[in-house]
């Protein structure tokens, strides 16, 4: 990921993308959850035991694929969201997704954490397409935007720290699938595990879980005690890694 993201042109089939339609619709109609309203865009939180991550994840190839676009090592899934933009809302301003800028972990040229957008519209300039700073995860200097337009099943994976946003949306409603992972899990720090293993999306203590499947391959494991970061979510003024 040297450019900061990696394209996964076709990663859904063209005779799955009505399946994980339907299944989107079904978590859409749930009611809205307090704290994923963002500027111009929707969030809907998915948990690990959610029918649209198991249908995108139980494909060993699509594993195979995310592991290969982020140089994974020990790659395990901590969340996922359905991300909407609905029809004539504005271009979503550039950001980067990373949590915790004053750690350590933070300068380390390999992602501690990434995102892989699954979309499940048609998008351009015109219809909320990804645009993207290439190497901005890298250096605070980075220039030169790039539009990542996508047809239905393709995906991009991102560095949580690379600098991103969208067009605005003048088309029909754009929904993606927002999957986010840890590429090398047990080379990260002790307590960036302690804080990511209490993501609500994961297993809670008293849930039963698969001991074979993808569950058993991506969930992610910690022994230690859990315990809470503090956010740090804007990026230095000057860094390069």
């Amino acid at each position: 990921m040297d450019g900061g993201y990696v394209r996964l042109d076709g990663f859904l089939a063209p005779p799955e993308i009505a399946g994980v339609r339907r299944a989107v619709d079904a978590v859409l109609a749930r009611p809205e959850v307090a704290g994923c309203e963002r500027d111009h865009n929707r969030l809907a939180p998915l948990r690990w035991d959610d029918a649209v991550v198991t249908m995108v994840l139980a494909e060993p190839g699509r594993r195979a694929a995310i592991a290969a676009a982020t140089g994974a090592q020990d790659l395990r899934w901590i969340s996922g969201y359905v991300s909407t933009k609905d029809t004539g809302t504005d271009a979503l301003a550039w950001h980067r997704d990373w949590w915790c800028w004053d750690h350590p972990v933070s300068l380390r040229r390999a992602p501690a954490q990434v995102a892989v957008l699954v979309y499940l519209s048609a998008t351009n300039e015109r219809a909320g397409a990804l645009r993207v700073i290439p190497g901005s995860h890298r250096t605070s200097t980075a220039t030169g935007e790039v539009t990542l337009a996508a047809q239905p099943g393709d995906a991009v994976a991102l560095d949580y720290r690379l600098l991103h946003g969208t067009h605005p949306n003048e088309g029909a409603r754009r929904d993606a699938l927002l999957l986010t992972f840890t590429p090398a899990w047990s080379r990260l720090p002790a307590d960036v595990r302690a804080h990511l293993i209490q993501h609500l999306a994961l297993p809670r203590p008293d849930e039963r879980v698969p001991r074979a499947g993808w569950e058993h391959e991506l969930l992610p494991r910690f022994d230690g005690p859990c315990a809470d970061l503090a956010l740090s979510r804007e990026a230095p003024a000057q860094f390069a890694i």
